[in-house]
């Protein structure tokens, strides 16, 4: 199916993902007030904004309502002390991240932002990761293939900061994008074509290297984008994950091309995240399925894709 087909299909393919987000987000099985499901709470964070995006894109109130019992305004201040004093160091960025961009939801889908400060103290976490950054730790965090991706909070916090209207919070991604993503070592470290192979975790670091680059700092390095993807580059879908992690990866790297492609209007990247997204939603076994495993989280991760979407038509 072309991405004109994929555009035609998307509200039933939300509608698909959402069977085992329904089911996880209001689950109790963590310490966190409000994200209490999922079994992890950056999961249960990217499954609150998963019923948010859902409703923005087909107004179905179900998803509204279901968003709604868990994000709770009297819990709030809850959260940011759990956050501060339990969650600590263990998500940032990933989790922090997806905070940022589950605000930023909340805030379209709604009008209202209930979980704004719980963003705010999330930006603010992420820019003192990034402020003290060195030679070694960045080049580790924009190498590594999981949750510390250093490429995947520089996305989110420009993001935020857009949303926000903030020239001052987005030069400090801007900067970091520009001093450590650029670094000619990564070009080495980071060859794109790796990210079409198999792999044991989620993240694809070279693919999400571009989309920061791509995101940040936009068509400004287009050029630069466009000399580190071959000609004929494409990444095939991942149909036999041996690992737990890598079964989310077709959704990620799916994520990251929507931004590339984005940023260069290259159509064979949209085609391209057509087919990853329409193989993984095709293949439940990869997300619908073992609880723990994939059921919690992976079908979040294609959601965010598909509501992303609707910003690339």
């Amino acid at each position: 199916m072309s991405w004109q087909g994929f555009l035609a299909s998307r509200e039933e393919l939300l509608r698909s993902l959402s069977l085992p987000i329904l089911s996880a987000v209001v689950r109790k099985d963590t310490s966190s007030p409000i994200f209490h499901g999922c079994y992890d709470w950056h999961s249960a964070v990217h499954g609150l904004y998963s019923l948010y995006a859902i409703y923005q894109r087909t107004g179905d109130d179900l998803y509204l309502e279901a968003a709604q019992q868990v994000a709770l305004q009297e819990l709030v201040a809850d959260e940011l002390r759990h956050m501060a004093s339990v969650v600590g160091d263990s998500e940032n960025p990933y989790g922090f991240a997806w905070m940022l961009a589950l605000a930023i939801r909340q805030k379209q889908a709604t009008g209202e932002c209930g979980l704004c400060p719980l963003a705010e103290y999330a930006a603010n976490r992420i820019v003192q990761l990034v402020e003290e950054l060195n030679d070694e730790t960045a080049f580790t965090l924009a190498t590594v293939d999981k949750h510390p991706n250093l490429s995947f909070g520089l996305i989110h916090l420009a993001l935020w900061a857009r949303h926000m209207g903030a020239p001052d919070l987005h030069e400090v991604a801007a900067r970091a994008v520009r001093r450590w993503l650029l670094d000619p070592r990564l070009d080495r470290a980071l060859p794109v074509a790796a990210d079409t192979t198999d792999v044991s975790e989620f993240m694809p670091p070279r693919l999400m290297r571009l989309a920061a680059i791509a995101c940040v700092l936009g068509s400004d390095e287009t050029s630069y984008l466009q000399r580190h993807m071959p000609a004929r580059f494409t990444v095939a879908p991942l149909t036999t994950p041996t690992t737990v992690h890598a079964a989310g990866v077709n959704f990620f790297r799916a994520f990251a091309l929507l931004h590339l492609y984005r940023a260069t209007g290259l159509p064979r990247l949209r085609e391209n995240v057509a087919r990853l997204v329409l193989y993984q939603v095709k293949r439940p076994d990869l997300w619908r399925t073992a609880d723990y495993d994939h059921r919690h989280w992976i079908a979040q991760i294609g959601v965010r894709v598909i509501d992303d979407s609707y910003e690339a038509e």
